[in-house]
């Protein structure tokens, strides 16, 4: 009973965190708004948070379809041209960031494999688990991971928000169409998050990713989607924000000391060589300054693709995107660090 009241705390004050964020139009609201208000508490009142692992499966499986309501029949097409330009740049990223990490660690007391594996643009869980397998320093590797996340959830939406605004936010708007669709569809949304559940060990970041690419199929494909109410999203965006918020503790934070601020420099700079190669993107390849820096942006998936519908920017191509980033931080990066610690070593 501790925990649900703690759960209710926690869901009430991100609701009233989101509602001011939205009153004061704050960029990415109902996220940031109960990221921001549940860390005043934690810090202020001392009180402790909850969040529910199940609702946060659950809230990702909905940003997924919302996610997945923004993509049209151009939309794989479009990616197309985009993706040699794009494996080039976020490539690029992620190799100044690892090269970061390991510059940093030779004039700090950080252990190398420490220091890079914190410094990788994305990736916590992976980079945790292989932070584990190889006995590098876990918490300080969450810690550095943990300030590279504020930098980015608070720095690139306020950022898109007042410097790159499309000013077209209708035609990247991802709510649900008025056309309400079939009931029977229901059964694929449900069908996707059982196969999310199976998956989720498999495939990275499954429960956004199989629900968004299978409403993006079926809506490609002409099949009419039941259209879900705008407060299941709303109340996705809040249980993310609580995730997120009951996840960063500002005691966590101080424990790294003054690296924090290094760190937090690091990831500041990081975010201002993806703004100046996503500008770059956007002239190579004829797509809007907001979308090609956002698909760039070492941010999370969900996030960049919320901040592309607030500033009108294409959602579908930056969740494409930055799921293309998301596999190789996953998949490839893991397996060159293991290959470079060991030559290191040696």
């Amino acid at each position: 009973m501790d925990f649900i009241k703690k759960l209710v705390y926690s869901y009430i004050i991100g609701a009233i965190g989101g509602s001011l964020f939205v009153w004061f139009h704050m960029p990415l609201p109902w996220v940031l708004g109960a990221v921001t208000s549940l860390l005043f508490y934690k810090t202020i009142w001392k009180q402790d948070t909850a969040s529910s692992i199940p609702l946060k499966n659950i809230s990702f499986a909905l940003l997924g379809v919302q996610l997945g309501s923004s993509f049209t029949e151009d939309t794989f097409q479009q990616i197309g041209p985009y993706i040699i330009p794009y494996l080039f740049f976020t490539c690029f990223i992620i190799a100044v960031s690892l090269f970061n990490g390991y510059i940093v660690s030779k004039w700090l007391p950080v252990k190398m494999d420490t220091s890079m594996l914190g410094s990788i643009p994305g990736g916590l869980s992976a980079s945790i688990a292989l932070s584990d397998s190889l006995q590098s320093n876990t918490v300080l590797v969450t810690i550095f991971h943990t300030i590279r996340l504020v930098a980015v959830l608070f720095i690139i939406p306020f950022s898109a928000t007042h410097f790159f605004y499309e000013g077209n936010i209708v035609s990247a708007e991802l709510s649900p169409s008025t056309n309400t669709g079939e009931w029977y569809t229901i059964a694929f949304l449900i069908l996707s998050y059982l196969v999310a559940v199976l998956l989720n060990k498999k495939i990275p970041a499954a429960y956004v990713m199989i629900p968004m690419f299978t409403v993006g199929i079926l809506k490609v494909i002409g099949v009419p989607m039941m259209s879900l109410p705008d407060f299941s999203f709303i109340w996705a965006q809040i249980t993310l924000g609580v995730y997120l918020g009951n996840s960063i503790n500002i005691e966590d934070l101080m424990k790294a000391g003054k690296y924090c601020m290094i760190y937090f420099g690091l990831s500041v700079w990081l975010i201002i060589m993806s703004f100046c190669l996503g500008y770059v993107f956007s002239q190579m390849v004829d797509i809007s300054i907001a979308t090609a820096i956002l698909s760039i942006a070492p941010g999370g998936l969900i996030e960049m693709a919320l901040t592309a519908q607030s500033v009108g920017g294409d959602p579908s191509i930056v969740s494409s995107l930055q799921m293309v980033r998301l596999l190789i931080v996953v998949m490839i990066v893991p397996i060159f660090l293991q290959w470079f610690f060991r030559k290191m070593e040696k």
